[in-house]
């Protein structure tokens, strides 16, 4: 049985597996077991975009806004928020009454301290800072947001989950001083136990949670912790994570391989999953080193080859070629530049190549050897790069030591990121100038400026500018798109098949 990421809208998978559990049936004394390929760098969720960190971070803290089963921001840790009329301040109303998982009430001061950390530490974070005047505790549950030019974008900056926003106490956050942090406490309905260094990471249910009072919809509404304990295991081989949950080991399995999907259509025991589409990329390091050359990396383009790369994530059921950085299935895709996607010409790369300059100097492909599919992809981007003349050598490191690699802008010359489903041009991490690869231009920033300002038809159109930008540049190299494939056994009920797995308000039935 397969179920698939619906039209936008729906509330995805309310009609696969029964939610009744979260009605108001008693609580399973039971453990939920989580099978992931790896294991997070941190769970500091303000400093990384690393899809692992938020599986399991974004259950033990909140922010002040999420996105409900339509990705309309809907406030979480927040009330309300009231916007003045020359749009400048937000007075952002704090629910009263919310715990951390030490006991202490969520406070204004836990925001602020919170936020501006985010504003300094995350990439995006960075680029609402730029709009920020001030940011202060304006009553012991509210928080003014000044800003130095009107701005459309400051409660989806706020409501985003990728290196997003999520608050901590303000004594965490000091402790941690320049540091990433290493207590993670939060408001969330699990409370953190354990990390059992390359094993596991144990959360469990926190009995003084205050949920919102709203159905659950989406990320937002009500959340309620079903089990007693939520177990995360770091489980790399793709096989014995699809293995384990045949055999009990696992409740449920995140990226499972695509091979197996057809096997899955008949067995009663086990419920398949297509997620939301993800979007494949190849950055260059546009701040150091070789490809900081726009016309090498013009070069490079022409080059990529985009269906033979693909199929590294399954059969046509898995994957799509599309030119533009924002998903078919929202209002924003594009095809201006597309032009340049998918040229497929080694001849032309090679051309190219010569007029830039290059003299076959090494490229560096950087790669984590902790995750299965970004190797594939990176494999047969070597071999294709090479043939096409350019000195490709993979350089694979595990997850932690990779993601170290990624923060330095001499260590790497290309990387790969797989890029979680979006619903708005603003929320995709590459658009900041402080994303990994740096992408620094007077004309993104401009492009960008309008865009933030302007009315719905007008942005339209300035994105397709902004979107021309990104191939004429060369920001990152859009490979295509693919969809995710979870697995489940049956008795698993409750599981909401959005982009950002989560497993609030997910039980095991008896």
């Amino acid at each position: 049985m397969t179920k698939r990421f619906p039209a936008i809208g729906q509330i995805l998978g309310a009609s696969i597996l029964s939610v009744s559990a979260i009605g108001g049936a008693a609580f399973a004394q039971s453990e939920l077991n989580v099978a992931m390929k790896s294991q997070p760098p941190t769970l500091d969720l303000h400093v990384t975009s690393t899809n692992t960190v938020r599986n399991v971070g974004a259950h033990i803290n909140e922010g002040l806004f999420t996105f409900d089963e339509n990705f309309q921001p809907k406030p979480m840790l927040a009330e309300s928020v009231a916007r003045s009329d020359d749009g400048l301040t937000y007075e952002i109303t704090i629910r009263q009454g919310v715990p951390f998982h030490n006991g202490d009430e969520l406070m204004a001061e836990d925001v602020v301290a919170s936020l501006d950390r985010w504003m300094q530490r995350s990439s995006f974070g960075r680029t609402l800072a730029r709009y920020v005047e001030s940011l202060e505790a304006s009553g012991d549950h509210s928080v003014t947001m000044t800003l130095n030019e009107p701005a459309s974008f400051v409660v989806t900056a706020l409501t985003t989950w990728r290196a997003g926003p999520f608050i901590y106490p303000a004594e965490v956050i000091e402790a941690a001083g320049e540091e990433r942090i290493t207590d993670p406490v939060g408001t969330g309905p699990f409370r953190f136990v354990e990390w059992n260094e390359g094993q596991d990471i144990i959360l469990e249910r926190f009995d003084d949670y205050a949920a919102v009072d709203a159905p659950a919809s989406g990320y937002a509404g009500k959340r309620e912790a079903m089990v007693d304990r939520l177990r995360f295991v770091f489980v790399p081989e793709l096989s014995v994570r699809r293995i384990g949950v045949e055999s009990g080991d696992f409740d449920m399995a995140l990226d499972v391989d695509p091979d197996s999907f057809d096997q899955y259509q008949d067995n009663p025991d086990v419920v398949s999953f297509l997620g939301a589409p993800r979007m494949t990329t190849l950055i260059p390091n546009k701040a150091e080193g070789v490809m900081a050359n726009p016309a090498l990396r013009t070069a490079l383009q022409a080059a990529v080859c985009v269906e033979d790369v693909l199929p590294v994530y399954g059969g046509e059921t898995f994957w799509r070629a599309d030119p533009s950085i924002t998903w078919q299935e929202t209002a924003w895709w594009s095809d201006a530049g597309s032009e340049l996607y998918n040229v497929c010409d080694p001849e032309r790369a090679q051309s190219l190549a010569g007029e830039a300059g290059y003299d076959n100097q090494q490229i560096r492909l950087a790669v984590s050897s902790d995750d299965e599919s970004k190797f594939s992809v990176a494999q047969v981007l070597q071999q294709q790069l090479q043939m096409a003349g350019f000195n490709v050598e993979l350089e694979v490191r595990d997850a932690a030591a990779h993601e170290a690699t990624l923060d330095s802008k001499e260590a790497w010359d290309l990387a790969i990121s797989e890029h979680t489903y979006r619903t708005h041009p603003i929320l995709h991490s590459h658009l900041q100038a402080t994303w990994t690869g740096w992408w620094e231009s007077e004309e993104r920033d401009r492009l960008v400026g309008e865009f933030l300002v302007a009315s719905e038809e007008e942005a339209h159109e300035i994105w397709d500018k902004i979107h021309a930008l990104y191939f004429k540049d060369v920001v990152v190299i859009k490979i295509g798109d693919y969809f995710e494939h979870h697995i489940a056994a049956d008795e698993v009920e409750g599981y909401a098949n959005m982009p950002e797995p989560f497993f609030w308000n997910v039980s095991l039935s008896e």
